[in-house]
């Protein structure tokens, strides 16, 4: 109170409290400050979260900028919904400072004018907003002084304004909120108020096409990339804003212009975005609709300065090409030697790169250093979906080829599945493709018993019966010599496909996505999990989930008790879906009948990749997020969580880069976990840079280890 106390003797201020739902909302004052580089008054609204004034904590900021005509006052439409979002737990509490732009009769679009004219008063708006604005708030008021920290949003004009700022100045901005963005390419039309005030003129013209492009957005995305920092964009717009009457300027219109924004964004490295278009004009239906989804959205990727939630770095090893290369297992044996295998797009430790994607198994020491490294495959492409060890010392690995990788199969026009087994020193000991010849097959999972190697999969076509429907299930029991003893198939008329693949006691258990009536139909896509003696006869299947897309990722079992990890897009066995899809943990008792569940996720995408068991009954689960599960640390991060016998979750964290981590492009995962001594091995797909090792191409391969306690 003293403080607020001394900031009312200091400055110009009037106070506004509205209290929201029974709890204490937060209070705006408008506040003067002396601007030097402007040489007047500066003013400003100032959001401070209910409570600020008792407490000694820090918090994040948001800048947010009105737009052309309007006044600091306008962004007080959103005061409520703030309350809102903080009172129920969607955002942290957080500091929102609303500039007023009167230059250049109010549209002045946030940039520092060189337009000398009489016609216009014209100022360096810019240049007051970064050196005169935010050192004022950061010294004013208890905010968390670093771009991680700092957002900045903003409507029409204001758009515009965001996502300058936050493409000009990301060593000041983490994120940007960008609404109805009054921005044109490559001009502005005739009748815009871009080129009527002075705001990108020089001299005494009043808009200079030089000075508009060189600020604009597409001018900026070269050093954005160049600059590494990770950023994060939410646009939006409606689909009813003005049209421009004259066809030849149709194209901009800013549901149009917003929509090439995206575009551009979407593809720098270092940006992650999210574009929606809303019912509506240019007006606040949208930017309040706008405004309450992109703060949830942008949150994910603030610093709040709780370091138990901080997101940590993926340290550890890089492995790739310059092309996309994949994640494609990972194994280790009780002398602490590694092995790994990745699909690649090119040569790998000075291997033979042989086609348009090649299988890579790599061997390493318990020091981490390479053992051998052996890259195999065709002219075609390959891909690997497993890698496990056998009894006697032999490393197996299974997925799927384009070619003849066998010698056998040179009529192959789709997909094949393989397995083939490496002994100790690198030395191919056999190769076994199948599948249908003119249809896909594919091999996603893979274990190894003591006497038989599993595969599961999906076909096309036919391996054993008839086809019921567009994909089949498979599940295939292999000797360890490389001769099919058996295949299973089965489906429905949907899409249906075996994903993950584990044996314990003797029983064989497959997990997957389901589209069709396997069991008990829950919703557009379920998970399911089936229990298979190893003669291969079913003993029993469940299909759950939500009534969204659920899948099934990953199986794993012991002592009788089947673990499934997956995602769903709906509410599961009771619990409530958080955001776009949550993780999803199942387990199973020995005769099919769920014996507990859990839930988790953030209000984005969230998926569950991988499960191990340890001999004490804890569960390990890995996934991916592009939320703030436990912090954020760029797009799509590895999230690492540990459960024990009882389902109750001990311990969960984040780790990542600025790129995406664990998932690729069409946010499918790419992730494997093996326990390994005191520690988890994590294999996936990386597009940042690993433990000091920048990024070889488009997507990369990590190897990382977290220990038991999540440490």
């Amino acid at each position: 109170m003293k403080k607020l106390l001394l900031l009312m003797m200091m400055v110009t201020l009037s106070m506004f409290v509205m209290p929201v739902a029974g709890q204490e909302g937060g209070a705006v004052m408008q506040v003067d400050f002396d601007s030097s580089t402007l040489n007047r008054v500066y003013q400003y609204n100032v959001y401070l979260p209910a409570g600020y004034d008792a407490a000694t904590a820090r918090y994040p900021v948001i800048y947010l900028l009105h737009g052309r005509g309007d006044t600091m006052d306008a962004w007080l439409n959103v005061r409520d919904a703030l309350d809102e979002l903080i009172a129920n737990g969607d955002i942290p509490p957080l500091i929102a400072v609303m500039p007023d732009m009167p230059s250049s009769e109010r549209a002045g679009y946030y940039v520092d004018s060189q337009y000398t004219g009489t016609q216009y008063p014209a100022e360096a708006v810019e240049t007051a907003f970064r050196n005169d604005l935010i050192p004022h708030v950061d010294s004013t008021y208890r905010t968390l002084a670093q771009r991680e920290s700092r957002l900045v949003g903003g409507y029409s004009m204001g758009g515009y304004g965001a996502l300058r700022y936050a493409m000009a100045h990301p060593d000041m901005f983490s994120g940007a909120l960008v609404l109805s963005p009054a921005v044109y390419v490559p001009l502005p039309p005739s009748d815009s108020s871009t080129r009527e005030f002075g705001a990108f003129g020089i001299g005494d013209s009043l808009f200079d096409d030089e000075i508009y492009t060189s600020l604009n957005y597409p001018a900026l995305s070269e050093s954005l990339s160049a600059s590494a920092q990770g950023l994060a964009m939410f646009i939006a717009v409606g689909d009813d804003e003005w049209k421009n009457p004259n066809p030849e300027d149709r194209l901009h219109d800013l549901d149009m212009e917003a929509h090439m924004v995206y575009n551009t964004v979407s593809r720098i490295p270092n940006v992650t975005s999210e574009f929606r278009v809303y019912d509506g004009g240019h007006d606040w239906d949208v930017w309040q609709r706008g405004f309450i989804e992109g703060l949830r959205y942008l949150m994910n990727f603030v610093d709040t300065g709780d370091d138990s939630t901080e997101a940590r770095p993926i340290d550890g090893s890089l492995l790739g090409t310059v092309g996309e290369d994949y994640a494609g297992g990972i194994a280790a044996d009780d002398e602490g030697i590694i092995y790994q295998a990745l699909g690649a797009s090119g040569a790998i430790n000075g291997e033979t790169h042989l086609g348009e994607m090649d299988v890579v198994l790599a061997k390493y020491a318990p020091d981490g250093g390479t053992l051998w490294t052996r890259q195999f495959g065709t002219p075609a492409t390959e891909r690997p979906y497993g890698v496990a060890l056998d009894a006697q010392g032999g490393v197996i690995v299974a997925g799927y080829t384009s070619g003849d990788m066998d010698g056998q199969h040179p009529d192959n026009a789709g997909n094949d599945a393989f397995v083939a087994r490496f002994n100790a020193d690198g030395e191919q000991q056999w190769v076994l493709q199948f599948g249908d010849a003119a249809e896909a097959d594919r091999a996603y999972a893979l274990a190894v018993a003591e006497d038989a190697i599993y595969v599961g999969g999906y076909t096309k076509g036919v391996l054993e019966g008839e086809n019921a429907g567009d994909k089949d299930i498979i599940l295939a029991r292999v000797s360890l010599d490389g001769e099919i003893q058996w295949i299973e198939q089965f489906g429905g008329e949907g899409e249906d496909k075996g994903l993950s693949v584990a044996v314990d006691g003797g029983m064989v258990y497959l997990s997957g996505v389901a589209g069709s009536a396997l069991g008990e139909p829950q919703g557009d896509l379920d998970a399911f999990v089936t229990a298979y003696t190893s003669e291969g006869e079913q003993v029993w299947l469940q299909q759950f989930g939500s009534d969204g897309w659920d899948e099934g990722s990953s199986v794993t079992a012991a002592n009788g008790v089947v673990y499934v990890v997956g995602f769903a897009a709906g509410d599961f066995e009771g619990h409530t879906l958080t955001g776009d899809k949550d993780i999803i943990v199942a387990a199973f008792d020995a005769n099919g009948a769920l014996i507990w569940s859990d839930q988790v996720g953030t209000s984005l995408n969230d998926k569950g990749a991988d499960v191990q068991v340890d001999e004490a009954g804890n569960l390990y689960v890995i996934g991916f997020s592009d939320g703030a599960l436990a912090g954020s640390a760029g797009a799509f991060d590895v999230v690492v969580m540990m459960y024990d016998a009882n389902g109750v979750m001990v311990w969960a964290r984040q780790i990542g880069t600025i790129g995406n981590d664990g998932a690729d492009q069409y946010a499918e995962a790419n992730l494997y976990l093996t326990i390994a001594g005191e520690g988890l091995l994590i294999s996936g797909l990386t597009e940042g840079s690993i433990g000091g090792t920048a990024a070889f191409g488009s997507g990369d391969v990590f190897l990382t280890e977290v220990n038991l306690s999540g440490e």
